[in-house]
């Protein structure tokens, strides 16, 4: 083989620097160049030339001489070994193959669970090489998964019902304790179409849970919808829970035919309906919107919650509006379901029911 201009030039760089920095599908070409120099000028002269030992010259020479010069022969050569006596037993992997797909366990309880006899590695690599990793569903990709789930199920099937501390929000907590707006939002929201009854107070309080869930289930009996199918979701916080003689949301959703149920403990997810609601209205309400008193906060935030309700559209729900949604699946209904307004629990309480003051204000149940 005769060398070209750029093979007869001797190289400065050793021969292993050169092979750590080239990538593998390329290390043949410096191979060339090696044999080349050598079949000219001697496998000492390519020792000092290439910076490299006496052994590596023979071994590429040798190669290249014995596949009748095919310069595919100076690829790199699988190490991989022709036996392997600590191999796995085809056995015992058709048994991991078949235990990983009834169960769905990880390598490690696999092997607690059914003292399999190879280790935690093997069973890793046997799972790698039959397609048995699931790939970890990513945040965005299990809501749409979820949402494209709860589309399916019926109107006005289930309304998630949750509380909202404002204390927390940084610039709403100035105007809050200057002008003494409301400390805490009660929030009931269907969850196919998003449609959100909201009422605000000054304190958390199983009353004014209560309340609310009476209000709304009176609107939603009076547009004509059949209670015995909505079932309420509720949390397990104080002012939900139902105690011996102490009567709560519980009872005032059954007094009208509805079902509920709590969510299991720390079940957080559970809500995220609700609390996403209460995370856009942060950015979207009470992080920008300036309040003169108490009275022009009722104003504006009313005017929120008829916009969110009738006219903000919902990327996760189709770009649609609750109140598309709903002339869309329940077409007899009329408009002004989505006309419920923001209550002021703790005015509302002071006017329909009566107050007892016994150091306290002590509310009379409406419900005993």
């Amino acid at each position: 083989m005769l060398l070209s201009p750029a093979m007869k030039t001797i190289n400065t760089y050793k021969y292993y620097e050169i092979y750590r920095v080239v990538k593998p599908e390329n290390k043949y070409i410096l191979r060339q160049k090696l044999i080349n120099y050598a079949i000219c000028h001697g496998i000492k002269a390519a020792m000092r030339a290439f910076s490299c030992s006496r052994n590596t010259v023979r071994k590429w020479l040798r190669r290249y001489k014995e596949s009748n010069k095919d310069i595919s022969s100076l690829a790199d050569r699988s190490r991989r070994p022709h036996n392997s006596p600590n191999k796995t037993a085809r056995h015992i992997e058709l048994k991991v193959i078949e235990l990983k797909k009834r169960t769905g366990f990880g390598a490690e309880r696999l092997k607690e669970e059914f003292d399999i006899s190879c280790s935690v590695g093997a069973i890793k690599r046997i799972f790698r090489q039959n397609g048995l990793v699931r790939e970890r569903r990513r945040k965005h990709e299990r809501k749409r998964l979820l949402a494209n789930i709860k589309r399916q199920w019926a109107l006005f099937g289930q309304i998630s019902y949750d509380t909202k501390h404002l204390y927390d929000i940084p610039f709403y907590w100035a105007q809050m304790k200057r002008l003494g707006l409301p400390s805490h939002q009660y929030t009931a929201r269907e969850v196919v179409s998003g449609l959100s009854f909201v009422g605000y107070a000054d304190e958390l309080s199983k009353t004014y849970s209560c309340i609310l869930a009476d209000q709304v289930c009176k609107h939603l009996q009076a547009h004509g919808l059949e209670m015995k199918g909505i079932d309420w979701q509720i949390d397990n916080g104080s002012e939900f829970r139902e105690k011996v003689n102490d009567l709560g949301v519980p009872s005032v959703v059954s007094a009208f035919g509805c079902s509920y149920h709590y969510i299991p403990p720390k079940a957080y997810r559970w809500q995220s309906d609700v609390e996403t609601v209460h995370r856009l209205e942060e950015d979207e309400f009470f992080d920008r919107e300036t309040f003169l008193s108490r009275e022009e906060f009722f104003k504006k935030v009313t005017i929120y919650w008829l916009y969110f309700n009738i006219a903000r559209r919902n990327r996760n729900k189709e770009h649609k509006t609750p109140l598309q949604i709903i002339k869309e699946r329940m077409p007899h209904l009329p408009e002004s379901i989505a006309l419920f307004p923001p209550l002021d629990l703790s005015a509302f309480l002071c006017k329909h029911y009566t107050i007892h003051r016994r150091g306290h204000d002590l509310p009379v149940h409406p419900y005993t």
